[in-house]
């Protein structure tokens, strides 16, 4: 199927997609939720054409191939601007038993210290094949380099899967350090000259943790000399031509004003358009006049926002578990306003089963789901935010053919067969099809168990004290056949036509009979 498909062109018709993703869609009627329906023209592997429904259907009397996606969505693959992969799938290794901010750090730490390349590797390329099945094609990672043994291993890693990946996942690397790591200045020369010879952004800490913004902060407030430490980051960023990207904010703490002492020194330097900052949670306190000069600084400096709802929604506002009280905010930052403000706005998963969130599965569309249940980002109307973890986030990262569909880019793409944002978020849309370079990808989301070796979660004995015996074949099996299944791949679709040189048409008789199936299998 995949040798065939896209050589000889065919067309997506009747296909629902949010207007704010396509480039040139002025001319395209959009409902209340700024969705469009459209037919999408796919050629070697590119987008050709994107035209209003119907003009598609004539392609059929010509004998290209035709698959009518029946009013279902049809999306950019999605860039994930923020997340720790370096630390992913350790959450049962060592765990955070306080769910605190402060837990999740001290938790970490002692994680650390069982990694290794073989460790970091694993787990990092297991949450890449997640979020590569999830329709994701673009990736950055924050790297803990709070020590030179994290920053050797964490930087090695990150290239080794950096090469191994070029063809599915863009996957971009920060480093993430305290704000007080850029005292030293030899030290912050020397993280500085790696970060270059990687490619990769150069990051801090500032204002983060549970006590950020106070005085009691030295580690990432830094009030005594917190203006020299910034000075210091933007000029080591600006000698070597690299993007800067701050974890800020990250408290419910009034003074917390990281983003604010980012965007000055954004200015001040030059550095506008080239700055991301992560989390903001602190703007959902401030004052309404002080909320209005911080984001008046963020869009002066062309500050991509970065917020991660699932991880903040996990943390902030926990109490210890002696204490059992329920949270009384959500975590997040003020999405809305950020938004109404002009500042560029991006949603994105950050941690995944580890200490400081022990869920998630790098899954755009599930954050996407989640934070306009907690934004309430559906009204007045969905409007823009599908770009929040498409188009907005790939600009971020400077990768214009990731995250719009537009004529002469790549025809990634991913396919659901809901037809509405109330069917969309209603469901987990597992059934999805991603389309990169105009071929479906066969992807099946990997097994927790390949990491098992790792976690050490077989030779746990259960609480009867009977302890997992190895894996039975026959069981195995049986996994691996309904894994087959979850990606969609059906025996009564194997494309004989591929083996026998059948030409592309066929195929697109047999996708279109596919997708009028429930589960959509390729």
């Amino acid at each position: 199927m995949d040798a065939h498909l896209g050589e000889g062109g065919y067309w997506l018709v009747d296909a629902t997609v949010p207007r704010c993703c396509v480039v040139g869609a002025e001319r395209l009627e959009a409902d209340h939720n700024g969705l469009s329906v459209v037919d999408v023209e796919i050629r070697g592997g590119l987008i050709a054409s994107v035209v209003p429904a119907g003009a598609g259907r004539e392609a059929r009397a010509r004998g290209v191939p035709v698959v009518s996606l029946e009013g279902g969505m049809c999306w950019p693959t999605m860039a994930d601007l923020h997340t720790h992969i370096d630390k992913s799938h350790t959450c049962e290794r060592t765990r955070n038993p306080a769910g605190t901010l402060s837990g999740a750090d001290k938790s970490t730490e002692r994680d650390s210290k069982l990694w290794d390349m073989d460790d970091v590797c694993r787990r990092m390329e297991f949450s890449l094949r997640c979020a590569y099945a999830h329709g994701t094609s673009a990736l950055r990672t924050h790297l803990i380099n709070l020590t030179p043994k994290q920053i050797d291993l964490t930087w090695a890693a990150f290239a080794r899967l950096k090469k191994k990946w070029a063809s599915r996942v863009e996957l971009q690397g920060v480093s993430l350090s305290l704000l007080s790591f850029f005292r030293d200045l030899e030290q912050a020369t020397a993280l500085a000259d790696l970060v270059q010879r990687e490619g990769g952004v150069l990051g801090a800490a500032v204002c983060c943790g549970e006590l950020g913004g106070s005085e009691k902060d030295d580690y990432t407030t830094c009030n005594s000399d917190r203006d020299m430490l910034l000075d210091r980051i933007f000029t080591l960023a600006s000698e070597r031509n690299l993007d800067l990207d701050f974890h800020v904010d990250e408290n419910g703490n009034e003074g917390a004003k990281g983003l604010r002492y980012v965007a000055q020194k954004t200015i001040e330097h030059g550095y506008q358009g080239r700055v991301v900052c992560g989390h903001c949670c602190s703007l959902a306190y401030q004052p309404p006049e002080e909320l209005k000069k911080t984001l008046q600084a963020a869009h002066d400096a062309q500050i991509t926002v970065v917020s991660l709802p699932l991880v903040n929604e996990w943390t902030q506002d926990r109490s210890p578990p002696e204490h059992c009280r329920t949270p009384r905010w959500r975590g997040i930052t003020t999405l809305k306003e950020l938004m109404a403000a002009g500042v560029s706005t991006a949603l994105s998963s950050d941690n995944a089963r580890d200490q400081f969130y022990e869920y998630g599965d790098l899954d755009m569309m599930e954050v996407f789901t989640q934070s306009v249940r907690m934004g309430h980002l559906d009204r007045p109307s969905m409007g823009d935010w599908p770009c929040s973890i498409t188009s907005v986030p790939a600009a971020a990262m400077g990768l214009k053919d990731h995250g719009r569909i537009a004529v002469g880019r790549p025809a990634n793409l991913v396919l659901f067969r809901a037809r509405r944002f109330s069917e969309l978020l209603s469901r987990g849309q597992h059934d999805r099809i991603v389309i990169r370079d105009g071929r479906p990808v066969r992807a099946a989301l990997p097994d927790y168990r390949d990491l098992d070796t790792l976690v050490g979660q077989d030779s746990k004995p259960l609480t009867n004290g009977y302890t997992r015996p190895a894996r039975a074949d026959v069981s195995l099996k049986l996994w691996k056949v309904r894994q087959c299944q979850d990606a969609h791949i059906n025996s009564e679709l194997r494309w004989s036509a591929v083996h026998t040189g059948v030409a592309v048409g066929l195929f697109a008789v047999a996708v279109l009979a596919s997708y009028r199936t429930t589960k959509m299998m390729w």
